[in-house]
């Protein structure tokens, strides 16, 4: 059995070495597969990674796939995806994750375990790195009603597992079986932003249920409110902008139930309720997201500027 783990990363040589050096000490009884995707960093992250790959433990193999610099989250992990698929197996387990999480020995463990033995896609809980007890994200449910993505309160009582509607690619967790169905991440239609959601959809769509995890937790700085571009031509167009109108429309279209389809499918609709979140993000401040918004941009790794 083989867990991998694919990951895309540019220009932070130090977080992605400091995240390949946590992988390497991760505590597991089976072959670990590590792809990374550079996308035309320039920063001495090749180099560094073709040293570390010198340097993985026997039963640890890292590989590395080079973009051109114009790839960004979606076409990178999809190009892994189709780099893994002949190699992955029946028992195997496939990790999405950021390089900007920190994890703990046993962390790898426990999501593999979870995932086999819940027989679905698992996601981590995201904690704060520099104060460990507090919580930075516990997934998402959608409300295709008002075409929103409503995270759960941070302060909510939840189960070991509880059923969530979306994972982020920042650390989840997929049965083989998802891989081997055939299905991949549309970077055409996403190239980044909501990319990871509308894949977790369509792969719950193969039979697993998204469960969040209560108790295994990965660790990352504090960049969910980030601000983004007060341009509005850029927050509406612009590749690496949470609020592109595309991807919006795009997202809702693949991932609506079929009753709300129809609705789903107006531009006109779809376009309203978008202008009304982008409307409210407007009036709050540009440090607290509003407490519907569709800004959710903060669980993809903006890996460019």
């Amino acid at each position: 059995m083989t867990v991998h783990v694919l990951t895309p990363v540019h220009n932070r040589c130090v977080v992605t070495e400091s995240f390949i050096s946590d992988l390497f000490n991760q505590d597991i009884d089976e072959d670990l597969r590590i792809v990374i995707v550079d996308d035309g960093s320039k920063d001495g992250t090749a180099e560094m990674l073709r040293a570390r790959a010198q340097e993985a433990p026997p039963h640890i193999t890292l590989s590395v796939i080079n973009g051109d610099g114009s790839w960004w989250w979606a076409r990178s992990m999809a190009t892994a995806v189709s780099e893994c698929r002949p190699h992955i197996d029946d028992d195997d387990v496939v990790v999405f994750m950021n390089d900007d999480v920190q994890l703990l020995a046993h962390t790898l463990r426990e999501l593999l375990v979870a995932t086999r033995s819940q027989m679905a896609i698992v996601t981590a809980s995201v904690l704060d790195a520099e104060q460990r007890d507090v919580v930075l994200d516990r997934g998402a449910k959608l409300d295709a009603r008002y075409l929103a993505v409503l995270p759960i309160r941070l302060d909510e009582h939840l189960e070991a597992f509880t059923e969530v509607d979306v994972a982020a690619g920042r650390a989840v967790a997929f049965p083989a079986a998802v891989f081997t169905s055939g299905i991949n991440i549309n970077y055409r239609r996403l190239p980044h932003h909501l990319a990871d959601f509308e894949f977790s959809v369509r792969a719950a769509r193969c039979g697993f249920p998204i469960l969040l995890t209560r108790d295994i937790c990965v660790y990352s700085f504090n960049d969910f409110v980030r601000p983004y571009s007060r341009n509005p031509i850029r927050r509406l167009f612009h590749i690496s902008s949470p609020d592109r109108l595309s991807a919006y429309w795009a997202f809702w279209r693949t991932v609506s139930p079929s009753e709300s389809r129809a609705r789903t499918l107006s531009s006109c609709s779809v376009t309203e309720s978008f202008l009304k979140s982008f409307a409210r993000f407007e009036t709050s401040s540009p440090y607290e997201p509003a407490e519907h918004s569709c800004v959710l941009g903060a669980h993809d790794l903006q890996i460019h500027c």
